[in-house]
This record gives structure tokens, sequence and C-alpha cells, in this order.
């Protein structure tokens, strides 16, 4: 039997290196390092393997497993340039070789888009991808004004690079934490578990080496409000679902915190009883790291949905979470890729003639669009079409889309759509579509002209429609206008028309609060006190501190003291 002849050291050192540079989420650097290995030794069995893998690992987006190769220049001009160039550099396989040559071509040409976008390819085959982007961004700036959609590609590629090592401060998507460590087995959360709010307990992971239950582990997911029973939770929108502001992980000496809030911040200031849980937060150490590639759209988890829905309701729900998602929430936040914009900026920019803030944000949708066709989230995307976020955006127009836009479907219209419409031509439903749809949006003006539509109509027999949420913004932009008196009677029409004694209840508080801010103290005092016949005892109280907090903060402790006194009289 013939000996297998010993494997070369360089060949085990490249396939290291390549599983290396594939910890280190930099996918376009491992396959550059196997396909080293097979230059080397062809058919080499195990770079054969990892490329093969590579190349299906489903997790991964298609845009991190496609093999990319250099571009030849489309311009005949520039080709014996290039071949001098490409003749001193010899062996291109070489990449330090072959960085160096096409490097030297952007310099003698900075419009040399193939030299760049070489040179691009070159840098992320190193592992090099801060520099990388920032070469693809030459090429996005030189392709936008004349082939915007391989400047999106190219813009879609940065964003795989931006989950690599050595591209943090690039990075748009991130993991939060914050960790608690002690030694003496108590701990500052000692106890504080049985007083946490809205604590989910979670399974019990197995130990991966022994088999067995991590009997000391404790693992929780923590929402924003209690978790619904499938016949409790009556709507179908995901905006009604509870939030998960975080995951605790407690063992004997650690409590990890870690937040799948795309922004990082837990937004409690507001969420009484939660005093005791910003105690901990402020000893904690944060931490903050770029998510996995195979985790990109984990923010998607935000959003909770119950235990035991039937499989009909359960993909309507995960549809919506989706949609409003990336429709309401995701269009607000600002990417370093957007050149620290967000995506509704960058859409705004692009209504200007931005062809470079287009490009950018057809490439990251993309990218986003290809976070949803991997087969293990198909059941969470529910087959949701990202037409209709590049819609939201401006991107596209519902016209040229047919197959997968309603032009007259004001669900995920852009902001210039709603601003064509004319809502007393709208049907009913459609015109709370549409009021829906401005409020992703934030910008009072258009939403209140939608709202004050609403309100002209028979507004408790649209379904679904929350009065207040109609009636705030009018209350807002009356305000914003300099005309509390016209926000006054647009709560007192609320209060009129409200058949729910809780809602005429909030908007009487509204009533106070805009009476105690625009100098009328006594018509503040009068509105609170209408409240005091309560419930109960605690309800009053409560309606007497609140009501008499807004009169000091405005400046009338008169007021306030008599709010007290009355309410401990009654």
């Amino acid at each position: 039997m013939k000996p297998t002849p010993p494997v070369p050291s360089i060949v085990l050192d490249l396939v290291n290196e390549g599983w290396n540079h594939l910890h280190l989420q930099r996918p376009l650097a491992a396959w550059a390092s196997w396909q080293r290995v097979l230059r080397l030794v062809p058919g080499e069995p195990t770079a054969t393997r990892a490329l093969d893998r590579l190349a299906g690992a489903a997790e991964l987006p298609a845009v991190a497993r496609a093999v990319y190769r250099f571009q030849a220049p489309k311009d005949s001009g520039r080709r014996a340039t290039w071949d001098v160039h490409l003749r001193e550099a010899g062996n291109l396989d070489d990449l330090d070789s072959a960085l160096h040559a096409f490097q030297g071509l952007t310099d003698l040409d900075p419009t040399d888009v193939d030299a760049w976008l070489n040179r691009a390819l070159c840098l992320a085959w190193l592992g090099r991808n801060a520099d990388a982007i920032s070469s693809l961004e030459t090429v996005v700036t030189l392709l936008a004004t004349t082939d915007s959609d391989r400047a999106a590609e190219a813009w879609t590629l940065a964003e795989v690079l931006r989950f690599g090592a050595g591209a943090e401060s690039l990075a748009d998507d991130f993991r939060y934490a914050w960790v608690l460590s002690w030694s003496d087995g108590t701990g500052p959360a000692a106890g504080l578990l049985e007083r946490w709010p809205n604590l989910v307990p979670l399974t019990i992971p197995l130990d991966p080496t022994l088999g067995r239950n991590l009997s000391e582990t404790k693992i929780f997911e923590w929402l924003d409000r209690p978790l619904p029973t499938p016949d409790t939770l009556n709507s179908t929108r995901a905006d009604e679902l509870p939030r998960v502001l975080a995951a605790l992980i407690l063992t004997p000496r650690h409590l990890r915190i870690t937040s799948p809030e795309p922004s990082g911040s837990l937004e409690l200031q507001d969420v009484p009883h939660f005093e005791e849980v910003f105690r901990i937060l402020k000893l904690a150490r944060r931490e903050k790291a770029p998510l996995a590639l195979s985790q990109a759209d984990a923010a998607l988890a935000i959003f909770k949905l119950p235990v035991g829905l039937d499989p009909e309701r359960k993909a309507t729900l995960s549809r919506s979470v989706v949609e409003t998602f990336y429709e309401n929430y995701w269009i607000h936040l600002d990417r370093v890729g957007l050149d620290c914009r967000s995506p509704l900026e960058a859409s705004r920019a692009i209504a200007g003639g931005d062809k470079v803030a287009r490009a950018k944000l057809a490439g990251i949708v993309r990218f986003r669009e290809q976070l949803s066709t991997r087969p293990n989230v198909t059941n969470v995307y529910q087959g949701y079409p990202f037409d209709r976020l590049r819609r939201r955006l401006g991107l596209i127009d519902p016209s040229e889309n047919p197959a997968s836009l309603d032009a007259s479907d004001a669900t995920c219209m852009s902001e210039a759509e709603l601003d064509r419409l004319d809502p007393s031509a709208l049907d009913d439903g459609t015109l709370f579509d549409a009021f829906q749809s401005a409020s992703a949006f934030r910008f009072e003006p258009r939403l209140a002209r939608f709202a004050a539509a609403l309100v002209a109509r028979d507004i408790k027999a649209i379904t679904g429609v929350n009065i207040a949420a109609v009636f705030a913004p009018l209350v807002r932009e009356a305000l914003r206008e300099g005309e509390p008196d016209r926000a006054l009677e647009w709560l007192n029409r609320g209060i009129t028309m409200s058949l729910d004694p809780e809602l005429k209840r909030t908007f009487t508080v509204w009533s106070a609060e805009v009476l105690a801010r625009t100098g009328d103290p006594e018509g503040s005092l009068a509105a609170y006190l209408s409240l005091l016949d309560g419930v109960s005892p605690s309800a009053d109280a409560a309606t007497a501190f609140d009501g008499a907090e807004t009169l000091l903060d405005n400046g009338h402790q008169a007021q306030a003291q008599a709010l007290i006194f009355k309410s401990r009289s009654r």
C-alpha cells in the first residue's frame, strides 16, 4: 500500500487561518484562505470540505457565500494601462501583489471603478474589512449615477463586511449586554428576581458536555408587560404584543442581561416599579459587540408571541411582527452604512435627488431581504415581500411592481404617496390604514390630517381604532401651533363621543394638563377634582398626586396644595 504523502504545514496553516477568519465573521477572507490551499494542492480534501461548508451555510445570507471574481475594465481605453500594471504584479493569486497593482491603478485614475472594486475584493480576501468598505464607498459613489443596481450590489457586500472583526467601528447591528459578577454567593441581585416585573422563565439548556441540565442556572425573558394567553389576545397586530426588553441569565456568581433592542436602550424611564432594576444596571459592566452574521435580524425578537397560538394566527402575527419592525421601527434607526442617517432620513435625501443615498439604501434593503430567505427563518418572515419596505422608503413605485404590491394598499405607503391622498375620498378602512401608515413616520402635521378625517366620521364603528391614539396627534399639533383652545376643543369632543369611562377619564386628564401648561390653573384644578370619585381610594390618591405634580411643574403651588387637601377630605 502506497503511503499517504504528508500534508504540507502551509496547507494546515491556511486551512486553520480560514476557519479563524470565519470565526471572526470574515467569510470572504475564509474563502480566500481555502482557495489558496487548492491552488497549492488541487483537490485538497479539508479545504474542499470547508469551501463546501461555506457555500452551503444556509444560515448566512447569499451575499456572504457568493463567489467573487476580479472584474475586467469595462472601458477598452484602460486595458493597456491595466496590462502594464498587472504584468508588473506578476501572479495575481498573491493577494498582496494584486492589491498593490489595483492600488496603483486607482492612484493613476481615481475614477476607475473596476480597479476600485478589485481593490475592495483584495482587501476583503485579506480580512481587512474596514479598508474594503472604504473602497466600496468609492465604488458606490462612482456608480450611483450610471449603474445604480451595480452600486447597490457593492453596498450589499459592504453590509456583510461590517460584521467582521476589525470593522467594529463601522458596524450597525449589535448585541448589548450588562454583566454583574460577585464572589460571596449573594450578589446585588439577591432576592430581586422575585420582585423583577414581567419575567418569563425559559427552559434550562442542557450541558453540552455532560448532557444534563445546568441546575444552578436560571434563564428568563423580561417583557414590558405580562404575556397574554391566546384567548386574551384580541388583536393580530404586532404593536399590541409584549416587547422583550432583555434576556436574563443568572448563575450563583453572575447576572447577564442581554437586549435584542437595536438601539441598546431599555427605554424604561417612564415605567413604574423599575427603580431596583435601574440600580442593578448602573452597577453592571456594559458590553457591546457586533451581532453574529447569522443573527443579523435578531432584533425581530423584540416582539413576543404568546405560547399556544393556533398555526394560522401565529403566522398572521409573525408576518405582522416583520411588517411593524421594518416599516414602522427599523426605518428610524441611524446606520453608519447610511452616513449615520436613518433609512427614513436617507429616503428623504433620495427624494431630493441624492443618488448615492439611493444606492446605499437599496443595498441595505437587499441585504435584509436576503436574510429573510434563509430556510431557518421562513416561518418568521411568512413570505414578507421587501417591496413593501422599498415602497415605504420611496425606492419603488407600486405601479411598477403589481405582483408584490397593491397600489391602493395604504398600509405601506411612502410619505409622498400619503401626502397625495385626499382623506375625505377614502372609505373608512382605507382611511384608518392611511392613519396607521402615517403614524410610522412620526410627523404630526400629516398624522393630524388623517386623524381629523377619522374624527369627522363615526369613529367608534371603525374596527381596530384606538380613539385616544387618534385624538392625541390632534391635541399635540394644536399645542405645537400655539392654539390651546383648539386642543381643548378636540378633547371636549373626545369626552363627548366616548362611551368608555376610562377613555373619558384619560381625555379629562389631558385637558387638565393642557390647562395647567397654558395658564389656567383653576380650570386645571377643577378638571382634576372632577376625577376624584374614582373606583377606589388608591385611584383617587394616584390622580391627586399626579395632578399635583403637574400643577407644581407648571408653577401652580396653591392649586396643587388645594388638590391634595381636597382629595384627603373626601
